[in-house]
């Protein structure tokens, strides 16, 4: 029945949208960064529009922020003062509510977790530590784990076989750690939050590395008033060789999350799937292997590169025998048609999904560890809109947001209308010339963005 209704809902939505063919074209960002780039993030860091980008590499550890100017090109910023060595994994995310999102980053051979206030003016405070006893600190992810409203953190630790969680004060004060799983012979190498069992709060999903198991646990935090969190009965998957990412999605469009995992060798290599058969902590899986040239995967992850309101599979490439980055359309929870992004033959570790020029369509950017490249690749994804109003052609940005999404090409009062992923209208507001939309209070999700009178549609992500 969701499936059917979906299919309805993107048919109303895209009866007037003509897809073009898609290519990528790469641009070079820094051919020369700090040695060994393995991770990236990018999100707003300065008072623009424009979408920037940090990255933090392993043998050199260097934490580099670009400037996004607008037009394409990126310029280096003055180094991040830090303290940490082995940057395995970055991140942005407003953590203390002031001056827009801040940096976070994990040193895995000193052990520390740490973050950088945004002072507001394109530079970072000094480092402020929130700890520094993750043994072999290593992975990254952020979200409102506890009954309060602010953004709290969540680590994996390799070495250890922990993965914690701190609290945030809503100041950038840490109280933890925290346990949500602790294995010393899993070593946890990615994790992801989201409410998967559709109680309202935060659940995780960890890959342990060289245990081989994507594991589940629930967060008691609703029905239970207090977080504590339970693993599920039933390990999502057990026989792989070393597990590289693991994420919530939502791969088969049917409106209930699934878990993504990428193994780089060994049993099982490869990109999978797996469905649930319930919301409960005793649910059972059932695996969907997904099909790639890419046969040594490093990360999966999913977004949508044409445009259709479906999202997309992402394959990155560990090894050097394949393109370094492939896009494939899912049909029938199967991988169906197989599109290039980077044809060159490099290791990536490290890539991040966005709207790096602003015009609509999401682009990628990637770090090639053994070259040490920062590149962009540019989404030349284009529409032949009908447009009755003879409106310019408009694009939105930025997108994902988290709060505000401008236009770009709006000249006349517009009333705007926004609709979840089912179709229910959350949001209506009449928009002037120059006059960003709200979308503050709006849940993290996918919405479709249509001007009243006119047939073009617009998706956008809210984090």
């Amino acid at each position: 029945m969701k499936q059917t209704l979906l299919i309805l809902i993107l048919s109303f939505f895209l009866n007037s949208t003509l897809t073009a063919q898609i290519a990528f074209t790469k641009h070079t960002i820094n051919a020369s960064t700090g040695t060994g780039p393995y991770t990236i993030d990018s999100g707003l860091l300065d008072a623009d529009p424009f979408n920037d980008i940090v990255i933090g590499t392993e043998t050199g550890s260097t934490l580099e922020w670009y400037k996004n100017n607008g037009d394409g090109t990126f310029t280096i910023q003055t180094a991040i003062t830090h303290s940490l060595t082995t940057i395995y994994h970055v991140a942005i995310e407003d953590l203390d509510g002031i001056n827009g999102n801040d940096i976070i980053a994990a040193g895995y051979s000193n052990d520390k977790l740490v973050w950088f206030p945004n002072n507001g003016d394109g530079t970072f405070g000094a480092e402020q530590l929130i700890s520094n006893s993750i043994d072999g600190a290593i992975y990254i992810v952020t979200g409102t784990i506890d009954a309060g409203a602010t953004i709290d953190v969540a680590v994996a630790a390799y070495d250890s076989g922990n993965t914690v969680w701190f609290s945030n004060d809503g100041t950038g004060s840490f109280t933890g750690p925290n346990t949500i799983a602790a294995d010393g012979a899993t070593s946890p190498g990615s994790l992801d939050l989201a409410d998967f069992d559709g109680d309202g709060d935060l659940d995780a999903v960890i890959a342990n590395s060289v245990g081989g198991t994507v594991t589940v646990y629930d967060n008691r935090l609703i029905p239970d008033g207090s977080v504590s969190f339970n693993e599920y009965t039933n390990t999502v998957e057990t026989n792989n060789g070393f597990l590289f990412s693991v994420s919530f999605v939502d791969v088969n469009d049917d409106g209930v999350l699934d878990i993504l995992k990428s193994n780089t060798s060994g049993p099982n290599t490869g990109v999978a799937f797996y469905t649930k058969d319930s919301n409960g902590a005793s649910t059972t899986f059932t695996e969907h292997p997904l099909t790639s040239t890419i046969s040594r995967p490093s990360i999966a992850t999913m977004a949508d590169i044409d445009n259709n309101l479906v999202d997309d599979l992402i394959v990155v490439n560990a090894g050097t025998l394949e393109n370094a980055i492939l896009w494939h359309e899912i049909a029938a929870n199967a991988t169906s048609s197989e599109f290039n992004v980077d044809v060159d033959n490099r290791i990536v570790y490290g890539i991040t999904v966005n709207d790096f020029d602003n015009d609509g369509d999401l682009d990628i950017a990637s770090v090639e560890y053994q070259s040490n490249d920062l590149n962009w690749f540019e989404n030349n994804w284009d529409t032949l809109d009908i447009n009755e109003n003879n409106l310019n052609s408009i694009s939105i940005y930025p997108n994902p947001t988290k709060s505000k999404l401008n236009f770009k090409g709006l000249n006349k009062t517009v009333d705007v209308i926004v609709y979840d992923i089912l179709g229910k209208n959350v949001l209506n507001e009449s928009l002037d010339i120059n006059t960003s939309l709200d979308v503050s209070k709006l849940h993290s999700g996918i919405y479709i963005l249509k001007f009243k009178g006119i047939e073009s549609t617009y998706k956008f992500v809210k984090q």
